[in-house]
């Protein structure tokens, strides 16, 4: 069974372009762009009955089916390819909590993360957790940001390192009063080592607790419109 014609670059479908010279997706010339070929049937779609706010509460959509080369999620808990929800899983991830190859999100988790609250193997936040961390506040092996936490390499205004580079550092190469007062004092944040464990447990407990948030706000919405759909239902 022949499929509609098809970008090889993005897996845009190209049926009925007759004018055009380019891919509309991805802006590639046409006639290097263009392939057919026996429908895809790998992948995975599913999207569930039930709504919330407007969203399914679930849907998955991984790997080639049919006529798109690759799988695009948006629901309440998105499972895709390129996922997007409240709750984002997926090659590229974005959503309020978002854990994915490439992940942004009020919560990001993933190889690359950019979010509030992020952590990965690089990681960009208000609060960052990851082997490269920059953010407002970060702990990683090398941390850049305005305090930095790390058993390796620290840039900062605050470090506290095995190496630090700040204004006011302390560890294996600084003893600046300033900081050492300045962990001191905010040693229920950040502990009292170099390991910034302390710090990632609070992300966690946060984490924790804006997903239990958005479990009962979308339990909340799940009984609202099921009441509603009791009225409404005729006798």
């Amino acid at each position: 069974m022949a499929r509609d014609p098809y970008c090889s670059n993005c897996g845009y479908s190209l049926r009925g372009l007759t004018e055009s010279s380019k891919c509309p997706e991805c802006g590639r010339p046409i006639v290097e762009v263009l392939e057919r070929g026996p429908v895809l049937g790998l992948g995975r779609r599913y999207t569930s009955k039930t709504t919330l706010f407007g969203l399914p509460l679930l849907q998955i959509a991984s790997g080639p089916y049919e006529n798109e080369r690759i799988g695009r999620a948006c629901a309440i808990i998105a499972i895709g390819d390129i996922a997007t929800g409240w709750l984002a899983v997926g090659g590229i991830a974005r959503g309020i909590i978002a854990v994915g190859g490439f992940a942004a999100g009020l919560v990001a988790l993933g190889g690359a993360a950019v979010g509030l609250l992020s952590a990965g193997g690089f990681a960009l936040g208000a609060a960052a957790c990851g082997g490269l961390a920059l953010g407002g506040a970060a702990v990683g092996g090398l941390a850049v940001a305005f305090v930095a936490v790390s058993a390796g390499l620290g840039f900062a205004y605050y470090a506290r390192a095995g190496f630090s580079v700040a204004m006011h550092g302390v560890g294996g190469n600084a003893r600046d009063a300033e900081a050492i007062a300045f962990f001191r004092e905010h040693a229920w944040v950040f502990g009292s080592s170099s390991s910034g464990l302390q710090f990632m447990t609070w992300m966690g407990v946060a984490v924790f607790y804006l997903a239990a948030l958005l479990f009962l706000v979308a339990l909340a919405g799940y009984l609202m419109q099921h009441r509603r759909r009791s009225i409404d239902r005729p006798a």
